[in-house]
């Protein structure tokens, strides 16, 4: 399971890198004739035989958005194929996306989106559109679920670490000062932990961000997120790190590091912090899917990340607005399966590390 677990992360965060390349379209592009549009790829028609494929739909039912296939108008989805302009990582110009069409899309009026009036030919080149492929259906605006959910993981997964690296170093610094000094500066640093312990974290993150401003960018509430969530992670694992510390601090190796001069901090991360890594690695393998989780709750309280932004709590804020609006509509469920993906992978890779670093859960040797 752990080493099913690790491919599972391997395989988002490496989509998340490649998200340009991967999606076939940006996270804003709609398409206006396609909306609550169900997942449409198939392998076999009679026109174009096996291979992957879409087939033309139109909208019949405006109030149930039911779509008709209309017969003998199969097109080929084909790897590498043509799309928007994009630079991979803002670095390199690239046109080219994993999958997609090369048949240029027409509407239900006849006109072939997007391309300028008297063009034809390749979409691209006349600057319209392919026809859509929707691997994983489109939401009430027409977008690509597929192409949200690889933008979204930028932002979900990215908080996650960002989260624990600052939350981690403020336990470090706060947690093994307590236990290094302990007196007053233990005392004042513990009731501080206390005080954000004893409040739920959900309700204190609720409050923390609905005091914020309303009028902020999506990097703005980014940035706010982290810092509100860093604040509510650092008190537990604070109070850990004071425990060990304070029972680490009389090693012999520590009283060498103190008739050297060494400063009291830098003896805390460099000789004290390394013997209780294992014990950190640990947390912070378990604190990453916690902190995805809380940013997708916000966004899904509408407290979190916004239009034009995306991040896969706001898709499931956008589209999961009733128990019929799932029963209609269920790919729009899939922004929450890779949410739960993520979430088991990490955490049966912080039980694969606590087996493989504590002590305590080895196996004795045998032979």
């Amino acid at each position: 399971m752990a080493a099913a677990a690790v491919l599972v992360l391997a395989l988002f965060y490496g989509a998340m890198l490649l998200a340009e390349f991967l999606a076939p379209y940006t996270p804003a592009t709609t398409f206006r004739f396609h909306t609550h549009q169900p997942p449409a790829l198939s392998f076999y028609s009679a026109e174009l035989g096996l291979g992957p494929q879409v087939q033309r739909r139109i909208l019949v039912d405006e109030v149930t958005r039911r779509y008709a296939r209309i017969r003998g108008q199969h097109y080929r989805v084909r790897l590498l194929a043509p799309g928007p302009e994009y630079r991979l990582w803002g670095l390199v110009p690239l046109r080219v996306h994993l999958f997609g069409t090369v048949a240029p899309y027409v509407d239900e009026e006849g006109v072939t989106v997007g391309a300028p009036a008297g063009t034809a030919g390749n979409p691209w080149h006349g600057g319209g559109q392919a026809y859509p492929v929707f691997l994983l259906g489109s939401d009430h605006l027409g977008r690509d679920i597929l192409s949200r959910i690889l933008y979204g993981s930028r932002i979900s997964l990215t908080i996650g670490f960002i989260a624990v690296a600052i939350s981690l170093t403020l336990a470090i610094v706060l947690g093994g000062l307590a236990g290094y000094y302990g007196g007053i500066v233990d005392w004042t640093i513990m009731r501080v932990a206390e005080f954000f312990i004893l409040i739920p974290a959900l309700y204190l993150i609720l409050f923390l961000r609905s005091v914020l401003s309303y009028r902020m960018d999506s990097g703005q509430t980014f940035v706010v997120i982290i810092v509100i969530l860093s604040l509510v992670g650092w008190p537990g694992t604070a109070r850990l790190i004071r425990g060990m510390v304070h029972s680490i601090k009389t090693e012999d190796f520590v009283a060498a590091a103190q008739l050297q001069g060494i400063p009291p901090l830098v003896i805390v991360t460099t000789q004290i912090i390394p013997q209780i890594a294992s014990i950190l690695i640990v947390s912070v393998a378990l604190g990453i899917p916690g902190f995805i989780i809380a940013e997708t709750a916000l966004s899904y309280l509408g407290l979190g990340i916004a239009d034009p932004a995306v991040s896969w709590g706001s898709m499931l804020n956008r589209n999961v607005t009733s128990l019929s609006n799932l029963r209609s509509f269920p790919w729009f469920l899939y922004p929450g399966l890779a949410l739960l993906l993520v979430t088991l992978a990490f955490s049966f890779v912080g039980d694969l590390l606590r087996d493989v670093l504590d002590p305590y859960h080895r196996e004795p040797l045998r032979g």
